[in-house]
């Protein structure tokens, strides 16, 4: 991909669903039902996305964000209806203290989706918010009975393992919980197709690094947390970005993979 700011790769997947990727890997999704259509997150790339995305429908579309980081929100202030989970709001309102006043959002006007909470866009296109907190307290994924996928933002990871060394990400206890609790709920779609928030970080089908998000990587992800909460997880210091003073470590299990701090193991 040209690694420009203004360049969008963009391809249909699957039954009626367009997706978007922008120049540093961030990946977002356009589905339609019969009234509306919608939007999962925005990437952080240059222009107008609302404006890139109303090229490929003729309905009003709404906004909905699977977390409240920068490469999946940035562009949410485009949109007339943005849906987030309560807690990634306070995320956001906290996290903009020390924002520039142009990078800041709205997010009072934001919609509060909780667990369970259901976007109709009409013609039975439903769409279910499924909370699983660990990468951000409000991480969602939606699931689309209509187009048989499930987007899971950055909740499980992207074929590279799951940040949990960032400020605001759970501990591995709380993480776990969650994960047990949406492996349930998950569990009639897990033959769904399912598109992570960094689609092409699990590399291409042909690929010996090929790693899928999947129901098997929640179920991995899970006996990661058992591992390390167990202390018998096999582990490695991580050479890629800290966000604080305290040195990220790397575990894997299985398609699993987690960034974490020693400190959250808890």
């Amino acid at each position: 991909m040209e690694n420009h700011p203004l360049h969008y790769d963009i391809d249909a997947i699957g039954q009626d669903i367009v997706h978007f990727e922008d120049f540093i890997d961030s990946s977002f999704y356009l589905i339609q039902g019969a009234d509306r259509a919608l939007l999962i997150d925005t990437g952080c790339g240059g222009g107008n996305v609302r404006r890139l995305a109303s090229a490929f429908t003729d309905k009003e579309i709404d906004l909905a964000v699977t977390h409240a980081h920068g490469d999946h929100d940035a562009h949410a202030g485009e949109f007339d209806r943005v849906y987030m989970h309560r807690a990634d709001i306070e995320l956001r309102r906290a996290a903009q203290l020390c924002a520039p006043a142009e990078k800041r959002l709205d997010v009072d006007r934001f919609l509060a989706l909780e667990d369970g909470a259901l976007l109709d866009l009409g013609g039975g296109a439903v769409v279910r918010t499924l909370h699983i907190p660990g990468h951000t307290p409000g991480s969602v994924a939606f699931v689309d009975e209509a187009h048989k996928a499930v987007f899971t933002g950055d909740a499980i990871g992207s074929g590279v393992g799951v940040w949990m060394q960032l400020p605001g990400c759970c501990t591995v206890s709380e993480y776990k919980a969650a994960l047990l609790h949406f492996a349930t709920e998950l569990y009639p779609y897990r033959d769904y197709r399912f598109l992570g928030g960094h689609y092409r970080q699990a590399d291409p089908p042909y690929s010996k690094a090929h790693n899928p998000v999947c129901m098997r990587m929640v179920e991995d992800m899970i006996r990661l947390c058992d591992e390390m909460l167990a202390g018998r997880a096999q582990d490695a210091v991580f050479a890629g970005r800290a966000f604080g003073d305290e040195q990220p470590h790397i575990a894997s299990c299985g398609t699993a993979a987690m960034v974490y701090l020693p400190s959250r193991v808890r």
